[in-house]
């Protein structure tokens, strides 16, 4: 009898939409099974402000998605994001006993590299070794068996808020699901939209949202930079309502079906109508003056995200550029006034290498969801994917690595 395999479910909980991915993987890799989304009304910048109304969309979204999959589903991973989630790169350096790099001293470096202060109430959710160093040996990515006297390890550590964690958890919860593991959304979105040779040759994951922009960067293969920028596309539906005076419900409409992130693309002609408030009438505007409002948002966020890649040390190494993913990614002109703005090369990110329902899940606003199941069903995230929420043990990937040698 074939074993049978087990079902992974993603629950990515952003600050306008609830998605949730249902999927198997099979031998001819990941077959998405159902999907559900649903509004979210109780987010605010990837942080939880009503946990009913925030519990109910995960209600509503997992009823879709398994009714589609023709299944139950009773635990998720999920994604987190927002200002609590931060990145920092560290550094451990440990000495090599009888002359050759065993085991226990590879344990023992990433153990000095984590041993950092975090603020108070952050936990790690993440911990990704970049590379180690044998002496004067640079960018080894297994060491054990080599000569040295001195091992060192440079990692990248995700950490988030563990109050905000828990109120993700307790909306899941209340929702009829228990929570796997958390993850950072920084770092999902990759898993979904990049090829291997991107990774490799380093790129940009731009995961452009409501609420939130999570950026990674990537190179030789794994996370070498990660940060939350809470500024993002609801800052732009604000900018709108203010501007032409109009709801933000009727603002959020004209941004999504009328707006254009570079106003060289909007026809001098283009007509589009706002509703007005408080009784007041409806009027005719041009289109270019909604992408007057949209483009100057645009670049001040993207000034912002390229301002974080500099700080990186990793600009000139981005040889294969960026990738757009999220929601906001998909309005017109922001694949333009990405590449002016950063000056590097940009493409949309859609979920890639995945089958079954693929047609429901090929956007860019889908990249996080799809990227929680791609991560799964791998076993490991970019080459070294962290610990379990609230844990600071050594990362699983290393733990099944070292095995090997005993």
């Amino acid at each position: 009898m074939a074993k049978k395999r087990p079902i992974l479910a993603g629950l990515d909980i952003g600050t306008q939409k609830v998605a949730i991915v249902i999927a198997e993987q099979t031998d001819a890799g990941l077959e998405i099974l159902g999907v559900g989304s649903a509004l979210s009304r109780g987010m605010k910048a990837g942080r939880v402000a009503d946990v009913d109304k925030t519990a109910q969309a995960i209600s509503v979204a997992l009823s879709e998605a398994e009714l589609m999959a023709g299944c139950e589903i009773h635990e998720v991973t999920i994604s987190a994001s927002g200002d609590h989630i931060r990145g920092t790169n560290s550094h451990g350096v440990v000495a090599v006993d009888n002359g050759e790099v065993s085991a226990r001293a590879a344990r023992r470096v990433i153990e000095a590299a984590q041993a950092v202060p975090l603020p108070a109430e952050q936990t790690i959710l993440h911990l990704i070794c970049r590379d180690y160093v044998v002496d004067d040996q640079v960018g080894i990515q297994f060491p054990v068996g080599l000569s040295g006297v001195r091992l060192e390890a440079n990692v990248h550590i995700v950490s988030g808020c563990e109050s905000a964690l828990s109120n993700l958890k307790k909306c899941c919860n209340k929702a009829g699901l228990s929570v796997g593991e958390v993850l950072a959304s920084s770092l999902v979105a990759g898993e979904a939209v990049l090829e291997p040779d991107e990774r490799q040759l380093g790129v940009a994951v731009i995961d452009f949202g409501a609420g939130t922009v999570d950026l990674a960067l990537y190179h030789n293969g794994v996370v070498v930079f990660s940060c939350v920028i809470p500024v993002a596309g609801n800052h732009v539906t604000m900018d709108l309502s203010r501007v032409l005076e109009t709801s933000m419900s009727e603002a959020e409409s004209l941004k999504k079906h009328h707006g254009c992130a570079c106003i060289d693309l909007v026809h001098r002609q283009a007509i589009v109508e706002v509703e007005g408030v408080g009784g007041r009438a409806p009027r005719l505007i041009g289109g270019k003056l909604v992408a007057d409002i949209i483009e100057p948002r645009m670049e001040e966020i993207f000034e912002m995200v390229g301002e974080q890649i500099e700080r990186s040390g990793y600009a000139d190494r981005l040889t294969s550029g960026a990738v757009l993913c999220g929601g906001s990614a998909m309005m017109p002109g922001m694949v333009e006034i990405a590449h002016r703005t950063l000056g590097l090369p940009v493409r949309l990110g859609e979920p890639l290498a995945v089958s079954g329902l693929s047609e429901e899940v090929d956007d860019p606003s889908w990249a996080t969801a799809v990227g929680l199941v791609t991560g799964l069903a791998g076993g490991e995230l970019p080459t070294a994917w962290g610990s379990e929420f609230g844990s600071r043990v050594v990362p699983k990937w290393l733990k099944r690595r070292l095995r090997e040698f005993f």
